[in-house]
């Protein structure tokens, strides 16, 4: 079986991964971090690894895009497995798409609690303007209290982000999970590279990015 070289763009909700992306793919990150990213990589096509919990992509499917040559970009939200109550990365199935990876490259990115959570409720804020506010109550009176409803019959306790990041002291432990987890991905991966950047906004422009202090 042909194994992918994997990039792997990580963070937290709103705090900057499709930016890092974007500039990625047309090459507008700072010199020092394209220097470490591979050759070619924002050409990439890119999965939604968080997919596979939501249930909109099969364990199967997620394989199958590993097996194909060339690279993979990979977009994975560090708080989504929260939100549906798993305690440790290791038990999400996307994480399969990591094993016997031909080469791995991770990147975090890392912006700090309070601009990460100005960005989320930004971007939520534009999201719930172009939604009917019919549909609006109805998540927030019909659909919400239903699945919490039916959390514990389902084992699914999908908390929304918005709950989580009302706890400055919750993301804060967040990160330190993910790192965690990064560390134990690098011992079993040979060749595995950690790189963290942090996003650095300017005034009403799409944040850059500086290359931060490795795991």
């Amino acid at each position: 079986m042909v194994t992918r070289h994997i990039l792997l763009i990580s963070g937290p909700s709103g705090g900057g991964k499709s930016t890092f992306i974007r500039q990625l793919s047309e090459r507008t990150l700072a010199p020092e971090i394209l220097a470490l990213l591979p050759e070619q990589s924002g050409a990439w096509p890119v999965i939604e690894a968080n997919n596979v919990l939501k249930g909109d992509l099969s364990e199967k499917a997620l394989l199958a895009e590993k097996s194909q040559p060339g690279g993979l970009l990979v977009h994975y939200d560090i708080v989504f497995i929260h939100r549906y109550g798993l305690k440790r990365y290791e038990e999400d199935p996307a994480m399969s798409l990591f094993a016997d990876a031909e080469a791995l490259r991770v990147v975090f990115v890392k912006p700090d609690y309070q601009a990460v959570r100005r960005q989320f409720l930004d971007r939520l804020a534009q999201h719930q303007k172009t939604k009917a506010k019919a549909s609006l109550l109805w998540g927030r009176f019909v659909r919400r209290p239903l699945r919490r409803a039916f959390a514990p019959l389902t084992g699914n306790v999908m908390l929304s982000t918005e709950e989580l990041y009302g706890d400055k002291e919750w993301l804060a432990g967040c990160y330190r999970e993910w790192e965690a987890f990064l560390l134990r991905l690098e011992e079993r991966t040979p060749g595995a590279k950690i790189i963290v950047v942090e996003p650095v906004s300017g005034s009403g422009e799409a944040p850059k990015f500086k290359l931060a202090t490795n795991l």
